[in-house]
């Protein structure tokens, strides 16, 4: 992947599951909606050298099949994620030469700080597995970190505790030999904040960070992309609920047609990557 990285996650699974058997959905409609993002995704592409450069959709293959093979079709970069969608402990979603057969591979794994040393070693032991196989394959690999307080850390644990633990986690990591090319972090609430985690993160060369959504809004989204100016190792985004949820829905619910949400998914991920110019310089445009 090349920087600046402007990925279009979509891969949630059961997020959809959740909201389809709540809203009346039948679930067959998530290959649908899959479907309609990656539209969305490649019309941007098609309207931006700089998007086709360095755009990037994640995909699963659960709901994504189709979805994922037209990326492909189009030229796209594109990945798969490894993890089982909510799985704690991380578990594998399918064999790795089934589910991972993109240009790039994501994992999710999740971590506090009073998890049992087994869990913690299990973990681990799974990400060794994983990188060692994207690097048998010349694949990069995106390791998506998302730390949680445990009981009595929860005050002030996002203005001082998450960076703290996810600079820990990082350290440890590499101290077990874990160099993704990527990690997929939450957004900082501030420069200082940031600073933290980017010193841990610059502590092995080449390793860069991508910042996650969460499903925020674009007010929250533009305070985490100014909150990493400056940092080194701020290579880009990975954001997708964001961007394609709100949108989807209401297409699958009715109140948009497919044009109308393809437009508006399109709309909001070209504003994404606005706002991280914003903060982080344009990238070339030539022959867009």
């Amino acid at each position: 992947m090349l920087e600046p990285v402007f990925m279009l996650a979509i891969d949630h699974r059961w997020q959809w599951e959740e909201w389809c058997d709540a809203n009346g959905v039948a679930r067959t409609r998530i290959p649908e909606i899959k479907s309609l993002a990656v539209d969305a995704f490649l019309a941007a592409r098609d309207s931006s050298a700089m998007i086709r450069r360095s755009g990037a959709l994640l995909v699963d293959l659960t709901y994504g099949r189709a979805a994922f093979d037209a990326a492909r079709a189009a030229g796209a970069v594109t990945g798969t994620p490894a993890e089982r969608a909510g799985a704690f402990p991380l578990e594998w979603a399918a064999p790795f030469d089934e589910a991972l057969t993109g240009h790039f591979v994501k994992v999710l794994v999740r971590h506090r700080s009073d998890l049992e040393p087994a869990v913690v070693v299990s973990q681990q032991r799974h990400l060794l597995e994983l990188q060692r196989w994207c690097a048998d394959r010349g694949k990069p690999f995106v390791l998506e970190v998302l730390v949680a307080p445990a009981t009595g850390e929860e005050v002030g644990f996002d203005v001082h505790g998450r960076p703290r633990l996810l600079a820990a986690y990082i350290r440890e990591a590499y101290a077990m030999g874990m160099t993704p090319g990527f990690w997929k972090i939450e957004g900082m609430p501030s420069r200082e904040a940031l600073a933290t985690v980017d010193e841990a993160i610059r502590i092995v060369e080449g390793p860069r960070q991508l910042i996650l959504g969460k499903g925020s809004g674009m007010d929250q989204v533009r305070g985490w992309f100014e909150a990493a100016a400056g940092a080194s190792t701020a290579a880009g985004f990975a954001i997708g609920r964001t961007v394609y949820f709100e949108a989807a829905a209401a297409w699958a619910g009715g109140r948009l047609s497919r044009d109308e949400a393809t437009a508006r998914i399109t709309s909001n991920y070209e504003a994404v990557i606005s706002a991280w110019q914003q903060f982080h310089g344009a990238a070339p445009e030539a022959g867009g």
